[in-house]
Formats: structure tokens, sequence, C-alpha cells
């Protein structure tokens, strides 16, 4: 959902000029669009449907220069993608890219005012959603809400204002980064538009940030890490806005680690803590995600895993793991190479080695 005036300028403009006219953000979402007038091609019919730009599609339009125009492009048509010609027309405000303006036009450019027409509107539109209640300052102050709230009304009040505003889509799954050791205040001096940031709030000492799905872990890198002790943790994808809160949790762990730990960053993804990832969750009461689950799964015997804890027990000595369990070194080291393969560690690296070994001994604390 977009401001309901930059709606009804939309509508007016396509009307205006006999075109359907659509709205992407940076990400290449589609957040608003008038009716058709008889001018869809199938990928503007899809992208509508689907409310979002196929990826061939997206990298058509991006090799025409629109991700650093300031001025209307013309996109070539595409047959093979079944897309017609269209003018994209960027939404700039203040110097932020908010996103773009698509006018279908086929076989007929648009005539001198048709054009000057759209980009005058394209301006008003860019206004509205920049100072308007969509507006990223806005969002700012929902997010810290829904991340810090303790109580559940004003939370889930948060994330239906966020879904309203055109943040996220409803049943659309997010994440969420946290970047520390900036100076100063967090949210100032790191840019106004990210690709894949969708909403950020200052938290206590860190800057928190709305993730769509979409977002690469090498552009926070490369914005949000300018110099030495900045670090940024990533939580894993979550199916809804509503899991936030959990996802800032994993965030700062994958922070925590990379102050603990600076070789693992500066940009790390819960997905990658290793160890870390145990104590965190474990500081939580709760452990998921176990390295040793699928390994469990696959050895109903438990003799891989009895392998693997007497080999971590003893140093990783083959030979006294060899020796003790009454094993040929072949029979062995065939066991440990399917630990590797199951678990995705290697008893190579000495950080998985204390993963894996970590979860053997948890599992005997808990019971398991």
């Amino acid at each position: 959902m977009i401001v309901q005036a930059a709606q009804e300028l939309l509508e007016a403009l396509a009307l205006a000029i006999g075109r359907g006219v659509s709205i992407d953000n940076p990400e290449g979402r589609v957040i608003a669009h008038s009716a058709h007038h008889g001018d869809a091609d199938p990928v503007r019919a899809e992208a509508v449907l689907s409310r979002t730009v196929p990826a061939e599609v997206s990298r058509w339009q991006d090799a025409h220069g629109i991700r650093r125009a300031t001025r209307p492009v013309h996109v070539a048509a595409n047959p093979r993608l079944r897309m017609s010609a269209r003018l994209c027309v960027p939404l700039l405000h203040r110097g932020t890219r908010l996103g773009y303006l698509w006018l279908i036009e086929g076989d007929r450019h648009l005539t001198v005012p048709e054009r000057e027409r759209a980009v005058a509107d394209s301006q008003a539109i860019a206004a509205l959603l920049g100072e308007g209640p969509g507006s990223r300052s806005g969002s700012s102050g929902l997010l810290r809400t829904l991340l810090t709230a303790k109580a559940p009304g004003p939370r889930a009040e948060a994330e239906a204002a966020l879904i309203a505003r055109g943040a996220v889509e409803r049943d659309g799954a997010i994440r969420i980064a946290v970047v520390e050791g900036t100076a100063g205040d967090p949210a100032r001096g790191l840019g106004d538009r990210v690709p894949g940031v969708v909403a950020r709030a200052g938290v206590e000492r860190h800057l928190a940030l709305l993730l769509s799905p979409d977002a690469r872990l090498a552009t926070l890198a490369e914005r949000f890490v300018p110099g030495p002790g900045v670090r940024v943790g990533v939580s894993a994808l979550h199916p809804r806005l509503a899991d936030a809160r959990q996802a800032h949790r994993q965030a700062l762990a994958a922070a925590r680690a990379v102050r603990a730990e600076p070789g693992l960053g500066p940009v790390l993804a819960w997905e990658r803590l290793g160890v870390y990832r145990l104590l965190a969750e474990y500081g939580h009461g709760v452990v998921t995600g176990d390295p040793l689950d699928r390994l469990r799964e696959r050895d109903a015997r438990g003799t891989l895993l009895a392998t693997l804890e007497r080999y971590l027990d003893t140093g990783c000595d083959a030979q006294e793991t060899a020796r003790t369990m009454h094993l040929h070194r072949t029979s062995l080291y065939y066991r440990l190479g399917r630990i590797e393969e199951i678990t995705g560690r290697s008893l190579r690296d000495g950080r998985d080695r204390l993963e894996l070994h970590l979860a053997l001994k948890l599992a005997r604390w808990t019971g398991v």
C-alpha cells in the first residue's frame, strides 16, 4: 500500500495519457498500479499478480541503466521475455531513490506533453512517498516498537502498520540485520537507501535493519562497514514479520560473535555462527538447528556419534581412537568421512570441531 494521494495521482496520470502506470520499489516489488487501459503485456500482468518483477526482466531493465538514472529511460522491447517497450521514470526525493514509475509504450512512444506530464507527476508522487506516512522516518519508530516493546499489543500494532505502509508483504519473508560499532547515533551517516533494506531504526547502541528476502550480504558489507570496528550480524530468513523479535536476537548474536572473533566478520549470517550459535541458543534455554540432528537421523545405531565423540575426546588422535574402539584405521577414516559428509562440517577445522564437540556434551547435559 502506498500513500492514498500518491495512488490518486497514479490513476489520474494513467487516465490522462491512456496508458497503464505502475510503481516498483528499488528491490523490484510492485507496490502500486493503475488500471491497464488495454496495454498490459504478459510481463506486467505477471508482475502485478505476483507483486514481484521476474529476475530476467529485472536484469533486462538494469542493463538499460535504470538504477543509476536520474532522468526517464527508454527500455527496449524484448520479444523473448514477451515484454513491450516501456518508459522508466526514477522516483527520486532529496537524493533518495524510492522506486520507479513505469509506463508501457509499445509501438508508440509518449508525446512530449505526455512525457512532461509523467515526469511532473512522478516528482509529486516521489515527494508524497518520501514525506508521507509511508516514509522511512515513520517506519523507523514502528520497527523500534516491534523489536523492543515488552507488551504484545504495541508490537502487534507496529507490525500491522508496517504491513499497511508497504514495508513488507503480509506473508512476506524477512531478515533482521544489526549494525554495531558506528560512532554516535548509529542511524546517521549511513545513507538513505540501501537495496534490500526496507526499514531501519536506532535501537540502544546499534542500528537495526529490516531486510527483504533478496538483500545481499555483500551489499551490506560494502555500505555498512566503512571502517574498522564495525560489525554486521544478520538473522536467518524468517517467514513473517511477526518473527522479527526472534530474528533480532539472532542478528544480535551474530554481531556479538564477530565482536568475540573478528575473523568471522565483518558481516556474519546466523547460519554461519557455528559454536556461537549453540552458545546463543543455549543461553535462551532452547537449542534449534543442532549440527548433530542430521547425523542422528542417519545413524540409527549411534555408531557414528560414538566414533565422533571418542575421536574428539582423544584430541583427534586417530591411532588412539582406532585402538580403543577396536577399529581398523581404514574403517575409522571411512566413518569420519561419513560424519563430515552428513554434518557438513570439516574435522580439519578447529571451529567446526568445537561446535560438534560442544553439541555432543550439551546433548549429554540435557539428556537428549
